[in-house]
């Protein structure tokens, strides 16, 4: 007979993977079931398995900031540029706040390098930003020892 806490565990991956009621119960009568408590505590195992693997599965697909980006012209700065960018910002501004940090960092670059933002940037240009960058925390860092 099926545990509480493995049908507790069922409901709670059901919810993060926001499956529909209709969906679920498909699931279920897959083993011959119309609700989770009429499984086995075998069959719960696997069911909760199979239900972890698809919350892995879920996870490994969330998009990261500017991903969306990808696919733009190959001349513009990558997704991976631009959140080394603000990375590196982040390690070099005085304020923790984020926006803030945003802010900071769009006067910067527009000031230096005459762009108005960082999506706007090209690859070349954003690779020069970050080793200027680098050399400036490199400097903070040397600086605080």
């Amino acid at each position: 007979m099926i545990t509480a806490f493995q049908i507790k565990q069922i409901h709670t991956l059901k919810n993060i993977l926001g499956l529909d009621d209709d969906l679920y119960r498909d699931m279920l009568a897959s083993f011959d079931v119309c609700s989770s408590k009429s499984l086995t505590e075998t069959e719960a195992k696997i069911f909760i398995s199979i239900l972890n693997d698809k919350v892995k599965v879920l996870k490994n697909t969330k998009l990261k900031k500017y991903d969306d980006f990808i696919g733009r012209s190959p001349i513009m700065a990558t997704p991976l540029q631009l959140r080394k960018l603000e990375a590196t910002w982040a390690d070099i501004c005085n304020s923790d706040d984020k926006k803030e940090q945003k802010e900071s960092l769009r006067k910067y670059i527009k000031k230096q390098f005459r762009v108005d933002d960082i999506r706007f940037m090209t690859k070349n240009k954003a690779s020069r930003v970050i080793a200027i960058l680098e050399q400036i925390r490199i400097k903070k860092y040397l600086k605080a020892l």
